[in-house]
This record gives C-alpha cells, structure tokens and sequence, in this order.
C-alpha cells in the first residue's frame, strides 16, 4: 500500500529549495575562485573538458527518462503499476549508463586525442560513471518533489556543496591536484545514490528491478525517446561552442571561455519553482485543466522576468568587477563572453518544457531541439572563424532567444493561450524601465568606487546591493502577490 506523503504550498517548498540554493550558490562561488586563483589554466582547462565529456554523456544517456520518471508517477493512481512502470524505467537506466561507462573507458584514448590533453586518458577512468549516477540522482530527485518531500533536495543539495568545497580545499591546498576534485565528487555520488534509494523505501517502496515487466519498455522508450532527443540535442547545442573552442584553440583557451561561459544563478527561485510546479502542472494537463495551468504557468514566468531579468540587468552593470571577483584576472581575456552569457541567464527563465513534456508533446520538443543543434553546429564554427571566441557566445544568445520563443509558442497552444497572453507586457515594460534607469546609476557608482580604491567585494555590495534594494522595494507587492497565489497550489 502507497504510504501518505506530506505536502505543503508550492510556493513555501520553491522558497526552502532558494534558501538552500542561496548558501550553496555561495559555497560554489567559493568553489570556483579556488579553482580559478590556485590551479594554471592548463589544469583548470583538463577539469573542464572532463566537466564538458560527463556532461554530454549525461545527456546522451538520461534518455529522457527523468522526465517519464515524472510523467508515469503521476498518470496514475494504482501502486501496483507506479512500482512496475519505476522498475521498469530504472532498470533501463541502469543498462543504459552502463553501457555509457564503458564506452568512455574503451574510447579514452581517442577522446584525449581530440582535446590534445593526455591527462584525459586516465581521467576518463574516474568519471566514466559519473552520467549514470547523476542521471539516477536526478530520476530520484523528481520522485521526491512529486511526493511532496522536496526538502529532502534541499538537504541533499547543501551537503553536497559542503562536500565539494572540502575537495576543492583538499585539492588546492594538500595533493595540490584538481584530480582529487572528481574522486571526491564521483565518491558522494556513489553515497547520494544509495541514500536517496533508502530513503524512497522508507516514504514509499523499495525500486525492484524484479519488478520490471519488458511489455512497458515500448511504452516508456515512445514518451521519453523524443524527450532524450530534445535533452540531448539540448545540451549539444549548449556546450557545443566548447567542442568547437577545443577543436580550434587550446586547453588554456577552454578555461578562460568555461569561466567566462558559465551559467550563473540568477534564475535560482524559478528553477526551485519549476522544480516543485512540474508535477502539479503535468497532473493538471492530464485532468484537462488547462485554464488552472495557464495560470499556473503565467504566474511562474511573471516571477521569472521580474526577479531573473532584475538581477541580470544588476549584474550587467557591474560586471567587470563581478568577474573579477568571481574568477581572476587572468580570466578577463572572456570578458566580452562573460557579458554576452549574462544576457544567456536573462532569457533562461523562459527555457522550460513543463507544458510540453507533461501533455507528452516530446516530438515537438525534439524537433524544435534538432533544428537549433543544427543551426548552432554550422553558425558557431562560422562564427568563431569569423569572430574569434566572442563569435560562438553570440550564437548562444541568438539561437537561445530562438528556442525560447519556440517553446513558449508551442507551449502556449497546449493549455489553449498564446505567448502575449502569458505575459502582462505593461507590467513587463514598467519593471524593464526601472531596470534601465537603476541599472544606469549602478554602473556609475559601481566606476567610483572601483576609482576610489574600493574592495571588490564592497564595491558589488554597495552598488549591486543598493540595485537590488531598490528593484526589490519597487516590485515587492508583484512577488508577493505571485508567490501568494502560487502557494495555493499543492
């Protein structure tokens, strides 16, 4: 018998998910300063391209699975088939990752050839089964926020930061090896899967593989295949400007662009929201209530463009102490891409397939993802030769906005609206002025500390800190009305 679940306000889980992303946004920050100021751009570059081939593996071998995790937990109510459609997609999962694993190891050597960096060679040793166990964290992770018990993410993501910061100062500090970083790491995951498998037989049943039942293997590959297309096409076409910068320049090159590349975390309270509206939204387009997700969904992307676009347009202002600060002076040779990859993180909130994927649209979130790989496999090589590194950043946020407005499109016709319906655009173009005119000021200010003397890190206090102040004030009664309402929702 399926054991009671607690459930609490989404809005009040999304927040617990922001505070516990806040504390280990700032253990990552410390993380990558470690990194950046201790390690040479050499071993900073090899921790990136084994960060980049475990990232694609990822992609390659998740086979849309989290997402069918999702979706068959929630089509049904009978304990019976949640046990076997569970098995069933585990179990795939794991032959999958395996299989990934081994192809790593067996092709190590070609895959250091490509990169022109040895070091790779045995590296590949150590994170070849790094895909399947962040996939199977992932799969247990959507179990729990559907469940109700998203703080139990929470708990995992603080520990995990706290664990991470240890093998960066290990590393730095006592091998002296960044090396160590991905034994740790590959270490806690090995933990966190165990962990969370306990803990899911205690809220609920024990996964069984003897459960598996190979007549829902049809069915399980036809919704989650067109989402692993779109997942893994996806991700391609994040991190192929990175393929092509390694293809192109060396290891050094790739470090300064991961850095000036990396996605920074001003979407953090709409990634928790989504994170913990997924669920709810999916089984509100299986009951056909399409108007409830609309406003669902419209009160999340209200949230998204006030807080994310706020913060973004702050960052901006100030972002070449912003870099400085967050990575090193020998790092500002990717200012440029830092800057283009911030206006990346302003549109991102918009970047979620909810709608799509919980009404089991995944051929039209594989189609529109096969079109954008293959026009950001021919524009970003165009664009580097062109442009140097500045010209694949630029690919990114041009091909972003395209994808972005695609799904939001097609989203939008599922739950029966369409994309000005989603959005309130006066309210968008009052929040988007504030943001010039305040954003202007701090830019200013943030110039006359930095003449005066200021410490870097006082200076983004002062300045990006009175920004956001400010912004904060202005649209306080917008946040919390939306978060209000979205609360309702369990």
């Amino acid at each position: 018998m399926e054991k009671k679940v607690k459930k609490s306000g989404a809005a009040l889980n999304s927040m617990l998910l922001t505070l516990v992303q806040i504390i280990t946004i700032v253990l990552g920050i410390i993380v990558t300063k470690l990194l950046s100021v201790y390690f040479s751009l050499e071993d900073y570059g090899t921790y990136s391209q084994a960060l980049l081939i475990t990232t694609t593996a990822t992609s390659i071998s998740i086979l849309g699975l989290t997402n069918a995790t999702n979706y068959f937990y929630n089509r049904t109510e009978n304990t019976e088939s949640k046990k076997e459609y569970l098995a069933t997609i585990f179990t795939i999962q794991y032959v999958v990752g395996i299989s990934i694993a081994l192809f790593l190891i067996v092709f190590r050597s070609s895959i250091a050839n490509y990169f022109d960096n040895e070091r790779l060679n045995n590296i590949m040793l150590i994170v070849a089964f790094t895909p399947l166990l962040t996939n199977l964290i992932a799969m247990y992770q959507n179990l729990f926020v559907s469940i109700g018990e998203a703080k139990k993410i929470a708990a995992r993501n603080f520990v995990v930061s706290i664990i991470k910061l240890i093998a960066v100062i290990i590393a730095c500090f006592v091998t002296k090896n960044i090396v160590t970083v991905l034994i740790i790491l590959l270490t806690s995951d090995i933990l966190q899967v165990i962990y969370f498998s306990l803990l899911f037989t205690r809220y609920q049943w024990p996964i069984q593989f003897s459960a598996t039942r190979r007549d829902l293997i049809n069915e399980i590959l036809k919704f989650s295949i067109p989402m692993a297309v779109y997942v893994m096409t996806n991700s391609l076409s994040r991190d192929i400007d990175k393929y092509v910068i390694s293809a192109f320049s060396d290891t050094a090159t790739l470090a300064i662009y991961s850095n000036a590349a990396k996605i920074l975390p001003f979407d953090l309270l709409t990634t928790s929201l989504i994170t913990v509206l997924v669920p709810i939204i999916t089984r509100q387009i299986n009951h056909g209530q399409k108007h409830e997700a609309h406003k669902l969904f419209k009160l999340y992307l209200q949230i998204g463009y006030i807080l994310t676009c706020t913060f973004v347009g702050g960052a901006v202002a100030v972002s070449k102490y912003l870099m400085l600060f967050l990575y090193d002076v020998k790092y500002l040779a990717g200012y440029s891409v830092f800057v283009i990859y911030l206006f990346v993180d302003m549109v991102r909130f918009a970047n979620v397939t909810t709608i799509l994927s919980g009404s089991g649209k995944t051929k039209t979130l594989m189609a529109i993802s096969i079109v954008i790989l293959i026009l950001n496999a021919c524009f970003n090589v165009i664009a580097f030769l062109l442009f140097g590194m500045i010209g694949p950043a630029v690919t990114t946020l041009v091909l972003t906005i395209l994808m972005n407005g695609a799904l939001l499109h097609f989203g939008a016709k599922e739950i029966e609206s369409s994309i000005i319906q989603l959005f309130d655009i006066k309210e968008f173009l009052i929040v988007g002025t504030e943001i010039l005119v305040f954003a202007s000021c701090t830019h200013y200010l943030s110039n006359i500390l930095f003449d005066r003397g200021t410490n870097l890190f006082f200076n983004l206090v002062i300045s990006f800190g009175s920004y956001s102040a400010i912004m904060l004030f202005l649209n306080y009664k917008r946040i919390y009305g939306c978060l209000k309402m979205i609360n309702q929702y369990k």
